[in-house]
């Protein structure tokens, strides 16, 4: 029998009450010492303090998804002690009710406000740390697009395709300079039909301007040119998605920023793992809920060692972060397939923690 309304309905208040308490709480922690960190490294009387604080804020929410996770595990933990404490669990107990009918509404919940962190969340958390990353280089007085490592790219146009290769590249302000640049150009049947060489070229609006171009072509001499336009659909911000870091990416733009980076010869492999990462966040916080049900809904009131149990609880979902970090960057390396390094802690911990209630519940 599903948990009366009235009560699911009660639960679901205490832990949104509780959650939001423990994010404007942790939120301000991290702000304050943001704040701080940012104060080191900047005189106030310089930059300002009103510059300080916008680029604490505009990092915010990337570090509230980030610690989305203990928000609602220790929230949960809240909830449970205190309807222990007030006896009201011993009453849902005696009325019937199993474990898994008062902790599926938190269960729920926490899938709702996952969905909701990835889906509405993430998206202007992810505007927001574009403009702080934005800020910080601005700050710093770097560019934003700098490389000495080079900038491999291949597009398909016009039936042909083509492979730049560049040895440099630098931004300034809203122009892209590549140097010692090469470009071959192939048939669709992969058949080398030239070779373009410059000392630079800049990125402009559908076109890469190439400067003092050499163009090798079989059975031809060389041409040389001092200034040639090449057509191109590759924009600044294309290649600013691909040298930034996922985070700075939406959640709704990910799948066709990938399709464009594989089709153009970047790899995606870790856009591809953050987009998986974000899939999984709704089941990461229900095995929260599950790891906080473990530690402190016990059948036998009268054990006590209650703050043994929550420090258990805090341990326990602090061991889950820590595993999946560590597939994370498994899976950053290509060392594990995407699907294990992100699916495989919550779902080994959610199956701990149900055998666990599953032997508290029947024995």
């Amino acid at each position: 029998m599903p948990a009366p309304k009235i009560i699911s309905r009660y639960i679901v208040r205490q832990f949104l009450m509780s959650f939001f308490a423990v994010m404007l709480m942790l939120g301000s922690v991290i702000l304050l010492f943001d704040i701080i960190e940012v104060m080191k490294k900047e005189a106030v009387s310089s930059f300002g303090f009103s510059n300080i604080l916008t680029l604490s804020l505009l990092k915010l929410p990337n570090m509230i998804l980030t610690i989305l996770p203990f928000i609602v595990l220790i929230a949960s933990i809240i909830v449970f002690r205190r309807l222990t404490k007030s006896h009201e669990l011993v009453i849902i107990r005696a009325a019937g009710q199993s474990v898994w009918q008062f902790i599926m509404p938190l269960l729920l919940t926490s899938f709702v406000i996952g969905v909701f962190s990835v889906t509405a969340f993430n998206p202007f958390s992810a505007a927001m740390f574009s403009k702080h990353q934005r800020m910080d280089d601005d700050r710093r007085g770097t560019p934003h697009i700098t490389s000495s490592q080079g900038l491999w790219l291949r597009e398909h146009r016009d039936g042909k395709m083509y492979v730049l290769h560049a040895r440099g590249l630098h931004q300034s302000k809203y122009e892209l300079n590549l140097k010692n640049v090469s470009i071959l150009i192939f048939s669709n049947e992969n058949v080398f039909l030239k070779r373009i060489d410059a000392s630079n070229a800049f990125l402009t609006q559908g076109f890469f301007e190439l400067k003092d171009a050499r163009i090798f072509e079989n059975g031809k001499l060389i041409e040389k040119q001092n200034i040639l336009k090449m057509p191109t659909e590759l924009t600044l911000g294309k290649i600013q998605e691909n040298l930034a870091s996922p985070e700075t990416i939406s959640f709704w733009d990910l799948p066709e920023i990938i399709n464009f980076f594989e089709s153009s010869g970047f790899s995606a492999h870790s856009h591809r793992l953050h987009l998986q990462s974000l899939l999984v966040s709704p089941f990461l916080l229900m095995t929260m809920i599950l790891i906080s049900a473990v530690f402190t809904v016990d059948p036998n009131q009268r054990r006590g060692g209650g703050a043994l149990k929550i420090s258990g609880a805090v341990v326990f979902g602090f061991l889950l972060y820590f595993m999946t970090r560590i597939t994370y960057a498994l899976g950053f390396s290509t060392a594990l397939p995407i699907a294990f390094a992100v699916w495989s802690p919550p779902l080994i911990f959610a199956l701990i923690s149900v055998s666990i209630l599953l032997h508290q519940e029947d024995g």
